[in-house]
């Protein structure tokens, strides 16, 4: 099951119920715009744990696959921060097995990104490819050990679908990895400003589970890594990451207060934020 949902303090219902009622009857909030949505999130990553949690454990169950190649398809890429850091990983700790690592993303200043970024690692084992589009429109023709959606789920219009998409690229034995926030304490943020997107409304965990559920898919494993992140310290623009939406001036104030009230002492004493994610496994087809 995903990471359990603590309850709000008091104090925090009770900020969160405020600024339900500064927004009921707004118009919604506008979204992030893609030109700076990059640099904010790596401003806001910066603040956080939790893609390094990412990195080292999803390094560590493609070290689980004991001979030949190993090959990677990561939907929503983005700029390849992570990615990177993986692909390393295992050229590090596999010498001389043949590493294939695809990218699928929207954006081409990221899908450049990405492929710079990568191509700094190096030649040798690994080869790497970028498909610039959407996973629904993306022409890939080959099968994976490991397909994965790190955070980008949430752009899938139709969960169940690309579930299903999903498993039909992976080799036998293969394995489908989604990472999805659960429903937590900055989520509660994201639901009551962020606009919809597109097509859909916001997706977190419980979402993904009744996907695989209405698509008969049996999840093998659901891990929470639970990190945290400094919002004490975030700009504006991060703050607007945070809760996927640019806030007006007014909101401001209500919004960090909320984050002031949930955020617990970290190991060096400070406030952070809970900033956990839940990872989705499962088998692909027999």
């Amino acid at each position: 099951m995903p990471s359990l949902v603590p309850t709000p303090s008091t104090a925090a219902a009770a900020l969160l119920d405020d600024l339900r009622a500064l927004r009921r009857g707004a118009e919604p909030l506008p979204g992030l715009e893609p030109g700076s949505y990059a640099r904010d999130h790596a401003a806001f990553e910066e603040l956080s744990d939790q893609r390094g949690l990412i990195a080292d454990h999803l390094v560590g169950r493609l070290a689980g696959i004991e001979e030949g190649p190993v090959s990677v398809l990561s939907v929503g890429c983005g700029d390849g921060s992570l990615d990177v850091r993986i692909a390393e990983a295992l050229l590090r700790t596999m010498p001389g097995r043949p590493v294939r690592y695809v990218g699928i993303e929207p954006w081409s200043d990221s899908a450049e990104r990405f492929t710079d970024t990568m191509a700094a690692l190096g030649a040798g084992t690994l080869s790497v490819d970028v498909h610039v589009t959407s996973f629904a429109d993306a022409p890939v023709d080959e099968t994976f050990d490991v397909v994965m959606f790190v955070h980008s789920i949430y752009y899938v219009v139709d969960v169940g679908k690309a579930l299903m998409a999903a498993r039909e690229l992976l080799r036998p034995g293969g394995e489908l990895w989604v990472l999805v926030a659960p429903r937590a304490a900055l989520n509660a943020l994201v639901d009551v400003l962020a606009p919809p997107l597109e097509e859909h409304r916001q997706w977190f965990s419980d979402d993904i589970e009744n996907a695989f559920v209405d698509a008969r898919v049996t999840v093998d494993e659901v891990v929470t890594l639970n990190a945290f992140v400094d919002l004490a310290r975030a700009s504006d623009e991060v703050l607007d990451f945070a809760v996927q939406a640019r806030l007006t001036p007014e909101l401001r104030g209500p919004v960090r207060a909320y984050l002031d009230a949930v955020s617990v002492p970290a190991a060096d004493g400070c406030p952070r934020v809970p900033h956990p994610v839940d990872m989705f496994s499962t088998h692909g087809l027999s």
